[in-house]
């Protein structure tokens, strides 16, 4: 339970700003008090860009007098990869070990390496969907090593993706069926966050084009499979550091698509200073603390799961204070009744161990069942036929951005290797895998930059091998 009174600091690492934000709640609502928006300098060493930090986020911890255990973090979306998950229902007692197990197919970044955080988003008959966000250990642990020079330890590790859909829901917003767009513009990136209803579909980190940008924002979408008459009736929610005033008005005209319904995102529970407007261009930023003051939707933390503050236990004293009880009613009602109740509780545990091989019994016929169904799936995949050469090519040259370079494609049966060059490489596992021709798509080798020589200079690019597998049969359009 949340205090009647209570504040929390939420400190937003991006690219080339620190934004920080104090909400404090009381009365029931939640109030802006105060917030800082500090630009940094991109090219400087680590060491400088740590005072730049440090003392901004000094002066105002010491200026609003806050503990530094109410402190909330964000670190750059760029440092975050972010999976959209379906996994058998049976890893669900386990999860934690299984997706640390398949973490390699899903990023380019050894076990070792990783820091790591999950949600189960909707649990259905047979499966579990889950999202699961996965950053370097060595990211996490440079911002954490920076706090604990100015004795802070946050409470926990965000992304600005699950910050800003937090405050989104808070604000009530989400109806069913209805597809909604968080769009976050912040040079040279941007972030799009879908939404459907109220369940998190899809992220997007990617360069901002230099021109055209609301078409080929809108381009990205389509790629992904996002019809355009289902783009035509979504609600778009837009801010972030380079938004302006006309950029509402002019999103929806600039594209093919007749996008009507364009937004501010929505602030209306966000209590501020009478004659002060909302900073809707921060949003993201002012959802990072809102962790602190109410239940959110979305719990993912990046900090190791043994720097986590524990929850106080309550169950070792209810335990003493039952146990006290029921030792005095034993007394009361006397022996002859303990007795009784022995009696029963004997032969309710030979009865388990009486029905116990027949559990097992039914559990070894239920694993049989499904290696059975496992079989026949493979088996129908492999009867269904192979995809045509053309099919492949053509399929892969409509997902792939443009700036998508592969030089070579290998083919072994259903198994198929591609190598090339991307912008981000980690952005193609979802747009592979989203395609209804492939699946079990993953990274072959580590992914590697180079620079490429171009008449304007040079330009880095991520050298990639991806591999994936041939549906059984292709899914009608």
């Amino acid at each position: 339970m949340m205090a009647i009174f209570s504040s929390s600091i939420g400190i937003d690492f991006r690219r080339d700003h620190l934004i920080l934000t104090l909400l404090r709640r009381y009365f029931g609502k939640v109030h802006l008090v105060d917030y800082r928006i500090h630009r940094l300098g991109i090219e400087s060493p680590k060491e400088f860009q740590q005072t730049q930090w440090i003392n901004p986020i000094t002066a105002f911890i010491s200026q609003h007098q806050i503990d530094k255990e109410k402190v909330f973090i964000s670190i750059p979306r760029e440092k975050v990869i972010v999976r959209f998950l379906r996994l058998p229902l049976a890893t669900k007692e386990n999860l934690r070990k299984v997706i640390e197990y398949e973490a390699p197919k899903y990023i380019p970044f050894d076990r070792e390496e990783i820091c790591f955080d999950y949600q189960i988003l909707r649990e259905e008959k047979d499966s579990l969907f889950v999202i699961a966000v996965f950053t370097r250990k060595e990211e996490v642990l440079f911002y954490l090593s920076l706090l604990k020079k100015m004795g802070i330890q946050p409470q926990s590790v965000q992304i600005s993706s699950t910050a800003a859909l937090n405050l989104f829901f808070y604000n009530e917003r989400g109806r069913d069926n209805e597809l909604a767009i968080l769009l976050d513009l912040h040079e040279p990136f941007y972030e799009a966050n879908l939404i459907q209803g109220k369940e998190w579909q899809e992220s997007f980190y990617l360069p901002l084009p230099p021109e055209r940008k609301e078409e080929k924002i809108i381009n990205t979408f389509q790629r992904a499979g996002i019809k355009s008459d289902q783009l035509a009736r979504s609600s778009f929610f837009i801010y972030g550091m380079d938004t302006v005033e006309k950029a509402l008005p002019v999103f929806g005209k600039s594209s093919a698509i007749n996008i009507k319904k364009v937004f501010r995102p929505p602030l209306d529970r966000l209590q501020v200073r009478k004659r002060e407007t909302k900073p809707e261009h921060i949003y993201a930023s002012i959802g990072v603390s809102l962790k602190g003051l109410t239940e959110t939707s979305l719990d993912l933390n990046l900090l190791p799961v043994e720097m986590r503050k524990k929850v106080r236990q309550i169950g070792k004293p209810l335990f003493v204070i039952f146990l006290t009880l029921t030792v005095v009613l034993s007394f009361s009602l006397g022996l002859g009744v303990y007795g009784r109740y022995r009696d029963e509780l004997d032969t309710l545990r030979a009865e388990v161990i009486k029905r116990k091989p027949e559990v097992e019994a039914v559990e070894k016929l239920r694993k049989q069942k499904e290696e059975v169904a496992k079989e026949i799936s493979e088996l129908e995949k492999i009867r269904s036929g192979e995809v045509s050469k053309v099919e492949i090519l053509k399929e892969l040259t409509q997902i792939l951005p443009a700036s998508v370079w592969i030089w070579n494609l290998k083919q072994s049966g259903k198994e198929i290797e591609i190598s090339g060059f991307a912008d981000s490489a980690s952005d193609l596992i979802p747009l592979i895998d989203k395609s209804p021709l492939f699946e079990k798509v993953e990274f072959l080798a580590p992914v590697t930059k180079e620079r490429e020589r171009r008449a304007g200079g040079e330009k880095e690019k991520e050298r990639f091998k991806i591999k994936m597998r041939l549906e059984g049969r292709r899914a009608v359009p």
